[in-house]
């Protein structure tokens, strides 16, 4: 491991679209209730897939248990005034530096 800037950075092999799937996989483990088959990036945890602060606490969970190391969501959601911006590409687009794609990650 190194440590940069008081960044852990550990090793990982995700590519953008494993980014991807594997968020979806975590959503649907963790969905409460019926979400659509086809889960796009402009979907709304609330409106769309129908998640409350306890879903978003388990899929914080299922995508730690994905990634094989601690997932915090408390800045991705304090980063959007309005829960309807709560969407599924901004928390990969929240993931993405977190979970750098190629050689290293960050947590």
């Amino acid at each position: 491991m190194q440590f940069d800037g008081g960044r852990q950075y550990v090793l990982t092999h995700l590519d953008s679209n494993s980014l991807d799937s594997l968020v979806v996989a975590a959503i649907r483990s963790t969905a409460k209730g019926e979400i659509p088959v086809s889960i796009q990036p402009s979907h709304g945890f609330l409106a769309d897939l129908g998640f409350d602060s306890m879903s978003i606490s388990l899929l914080a969970l299922a995508l730690e248990d994905a990634l094989d190391r601690p997932v915090l969501l408390d800045e991705w959601v304090a980063s959007h005034s309005d829960p309807a911006l709560l969407t599924v590409g901004s928390l990969c687009d929240y993931l993405r530096p977190l979970v750098v794609l190629g050689d290293q990650a960050a947590i």
